[in-house]
């Protein structure tokens, strides 16, 4: 079951490929991150958040973000 975190991307060593090779850690708009990966979470001491807060923040980060026709993007979180 995905787990969700909020978390600044800080660069370099942020996710490395060992984090990825437990569990890959997904990233969304709104410094939004989903993955089952709890060692990479404690290891940037992130605390975990709901599905909706999480969504919301996706949400509210492409708010006004239209594709090629003009309609709102929509993405939802797994």
């Amino acid at each position: 079951m995905p787990k969700y975190y909020n978390a600044e991307n800080y660069g370099k060593g942020f996710i490395t490929h060992e984090d990825n090779e437990l569990a890959h850690v997904s990233g969304y708009p709104g410094n939004v991150w989903v993955t089952e990966n709890t060692a990479w979470a404690a290891r940037h001491n992130l605390v975990e958040m709901t599905k909706l807060n999480a969504q919301t923040l996706v949400n509210t980060a492409i708010s006004g973000s239209v594709d090629e026709d003009g309609e709102q993007i929509v993405l939802n979180l797994p």
